[in-house]
């Protein structure tokens, strides 16, 4: 009676072991599961991506009283140093201009009338001198501070993707199985694309969103951001 007894009790207990461990094996093979690593690790790599891509712009309107003409330049004061500058007439079309020692040197245009836009991502620019103009000499209208997505931050996060992806997954803490690409177009002729072999077999999640963004040239447009995990 005794052997019967324990017999039975031994095979409740392989029983309970053996639903226990199906049901880990459910959870952790489920497709929900996997759904659910998915749809994190797109959250992740969208912030990642989003984050990445962005960084200040101060733009400051201005029209020029001095009847000087060519060559002028402006230093508004505040600017950080290692901000450069794009200037863009009234019409938003980009003119020449070069930042040295906070000032901003550009051809004067016609109607007197300048944006002058400051960014850590805008480069230097060529060479350029002229006269520099005393505070009386120009009057800011208006000025806006406000963080965009810039086209050349997307570039090289471009670069990096494809020169040493996994050291870019680590940096965005991503998981090592879970995979991520991102598609920037700025038109129908232009984008930029970071992706890499996606399996036919593979589920894939995407995310898509509409930014305001300014390009190398210094001028806003728009893009359309898609990220994707697989």
């Amino acid at each position: 009676m005794g052997k019967r007894g324990l017999s039975h009790i031994e095979f409740v207990i392989s029983f309970v072991i053996f639903v226990a461990f199906i049901a880990f094996a459910f959870m952790f093979f489920s497709p929900l599961q996997s759904n659910r690593t998915l749809k994190s690790t797109l959250d992740y790599a969208w912030l990642e991506i989003d984050d990445a891509t962005k960084s200040n712009l101060e733009t400051y309107s201005i029209f020029v009283t001095s009847g000087n003409t060519g060559n002028i330049g402006i230093d508004i004061s505040g600017i950080p140093s290692d901000y450069n500058a794009s200037v863009e007439d009234s019409s938003g079309s980009p003119i020449l201009s070069y930042k040295d020692n906070g000032v901003v040197y550009f051809s004067k245009p016609s109607d007197n009338f300048v944006r002058i836009k400051y960014s850590p991502i805008f480069s230097n620019g060529n060479s350029i001198s002229g006269n520099l103009l005393a505070n009386e000499g120009y009057s800011i209208s208006s000025s806006e501070s406000e963080e965009l997505h810039f086209e050349k931050l997307f570039d090289d996060l471009n670069k990096s993707y494809f020169s040493n992806y996994n050291r870019l997954k680590k940096d965005f803490n991503l998981p090592n199985r879970m995979n991520f690409g991102f598609v920037a177009k700025f038109n129908e002729t232009y984008e930029i694309v970071a992706l890499r072999n996606i399996p036919e077999e593979s589920e894939v999640l995407s995310k898509n969103e509409r930014f305001q963004a300014v390009s190398k040239s210094g001028i806003k447009t728009y893009v359309d951001v898609r990220v994707l995990v697989w």
